[in-house]
């Protein structure tokens, strides 16, 4: 058995290994915090800090990449009344009496209204009906529906094939300027796309003609019609013409001019077609 004397000493050398292991640590300690005081001050101060909430992050402002690309350039056809004189631009209305009653001063708006460059009338030969000038419709006066549509619709559908061709003409002519020596400035003007393309669209008819001048059955034929170019030597311009089928005046005006509204839009698709497929070099 081992005695109460070696079980005291056991004991007492137990505590002073205890108390020299603690003595080390502590010393340790000391140490580290001597060694970085920095870290130490900044740990306390984030602890002792107050929360702040963090602040909304604000939306990153777009990229040029993700901006809207600039238009690409047009070529634009422009409408010209060439020897028209004002009256053209608007929807007019043929009647039995301007035929009976006013020849002579019908014949001489006609003159100044139907007259094209080489002297032909859209649509019409010799003196007709369809060359007297008429009246325009007071009913329609502040309405783009009684406009000649040569000023609009056609003018803007045939700027979308002029583009195309203004376009192509452009890249050829770039093509040309990198390799024939041209200048840095020669080569820049040369990639540019026409802004007007150098046919212009004369007007023709846009009138409401009476279809029999005897009776009294009141029926009407829209008739419409353009040229695009002018004309020149073995160059005549191109021309379309298109008429509706005899409508009744009454249906002319029912529902707000509805029939006019689809006639019109008919002339449209018409004459888009028909000038759309004039030669690339007339453009």
């Amino acid at each position: 058995m081992i005695s109460k004397k070696q079980g005291a000493r056991a004991a007492w050398r137990a505590c002073g290994i205890a108390l020299a292991v603690a003595a080390i640590s502590a010393h340790a300690e000391s140490d580290a915090a001597a060694a970085d005081p920095q870290r130490s001050q900044a740990t306390e101060a984030v602890a002792d800090a107050p929360i702040v909430p963090a602040a909304p992050m604000e939306p990153a402002a777009p990229t040029p990449a993700a901006a809207a690309a600039s238009p690409a350039p047009q070529t634009r056809v422009r409408f010209a009344r060439g020897n028209y004189k004002p009256g053209i631009e608007q929807l007019r209305v043929v009647r039995r009496e301007n035929t009976m009653n006013n020849v002579a001063g019908q014949v001489a708006l006609n003159i100044a209204l139907s007259v094209i460059t080489g002297g032909v009338s859209v649509g019409a030969q010799g003196f007709s009906k369809d060359d007297l000038g008429g009246a325009t419709l007071e009913a329609l006066k502040d309405d783009p529906l009684g406009v000649n549509p040569a000023i609009g619709e056609l003018s803007d559908a045939l700027s979308k094939v002029a583009t195309g061709i203004y376009r192509k003409r452009a890249e050829a002519a770039y093509a040309t300027a990198l390799t024939d020596g041209s200048a840095p400035e020669e080569i820049e003007e040369a990639r540019k796309v026409q802004a007007v393309a150098d046919t212009p669209l004369l007007p023709g008819a846009w009138h409401l003609v009476y279809e029999n001048l005897t009776g009294s059955d009141e029926l009407f034929r829209l008739k419409f019609g353009a040229e695009l170019g002018r004309a020149g030597f073995m160059r005549p311009p191109a021309s379309c013409f298109y008429q509706s089928e005899p409508v009744a005046w009454s249906e002319w005006q029912a529902d707000n001019w509805q029939r006019l509204r689809e006639e019109r839009a008919k002339a449209v698709t018409r004459c888009t077609e028909t000038l759309s497929a004039t030669p690339e070099k007339f453009w």
